[in-house]
């Protein structure tokens, strides 16, 4: 495979694409989708530590969602794609992303594989940060204590940040979904920390994204267009955006506001 470069940061597809001979680095796990609020304050902190120790900060993330592998029944409609995630990520300090991709075999490791696969043979972590809910390995047999005694035997230290709250329960993408299937883009982009994004294609006047991507209910819309130009859109059946005036091409779009009528 050949790393790809996303704005500033490194995004690697895999194991196999993480430099030989790279040193340790801080990273920070999790699936990232949106890289709203939350997710940011915990990206955060992992850059803080990654400074403080003179190391670069590794975000890694799971492609496709693990929640549409392992069948759980739950809305894994993506807010992001993988590039745009390590956009963000680079954003906010991250030096590079590793996409894992996460198939059936991948879900079936058990917690102590993971750890020595990807974060201590796979990254060389020194530190690892994620949220005081953070489940991995088969089954999410592995929480943040797991990650403790296997931090001692493979010399990492492992830091759980609390979850940051919004209202009476934490930021989530789940929540950020619920508003999007509501129309409710305003509540989104408070999540989020800035407006949600649809990346696609124009073809007819009609922008098309990625399968199992998270688009707003139908309805009509102020929006923004990649190169910031004010535009009304519409939303047809929560599948297809209606672009008449746009070109042929790839696009993207942010939702503003939900247009009355």
């Amino acid at each position: 495979m050949t790393t790809a470069t996303t704005s500033r940061a490194r995004l690697w597809r895999g194991l196999g694409d993480i430099p030989a001979g790279r040193g340790p680095c801080v990273t920070t796990l999790g699936v990232f989708d949106g890289v709203h609020r939350g997710h940011a304050h915990l990206i955060g902190h992992a850059v803080r530590r990654g400074r403080a120790l003179g190391l670069p900060a590794v975000m890694v993330t799971f492609d496709p969602h693990p929640a549409r592998v392992v069948g759980a029944p739950r809305d894994t409609a993506s807010l992001t794609t993988v590039e745009r995630r390590a956009e963000l990520a680079c954003d906010l300090g991250v030096d590079a992303v590793l996409v894992l991709p996460f198939t059936r075999g991948f879900a079936q490791l058990p917690p102590a594989s993971f750890v020595e696969q990807v974060l201590a043979s796979g990254l060389r972590t020194a530190a690892v940060v994620v949220g005081a809910n953070f489940t991995f390995g088969h089954r999410g047999s592995g929480t943040t204590a797991t990650l403790h005694e296997l931090g001692a035997d493979h010399g990492f230290t492992a830091h759980e940040i609390p979850l940051v709250q919004a209202g009476e329960a934490p930021h989530s993408s789940t929540r950020i979904r619920e508003c999007l299937r509501r129309g409710d883009v305003r509540s989104a982009a408070r999540a989020l920390g800035r407006p949600h994004r649809i990346d696609g294609h124009v073809s007819g006047g009609m922008l098309r994204a990625a399968a199992g991507t998270a688009i707003p209910a139908e309805g009509r819309y102020s929006a923004r267009t990649g190169n910031g130009q004010a535009v009304d859109v519409e939303v047809f059946a929560g599948e297809h955006v209606a672009l008449p005036e746009m070109p042929s091409g790839p696009a993207s779009i942010e939702f503003l506001a939900r247009l009355s009528g």
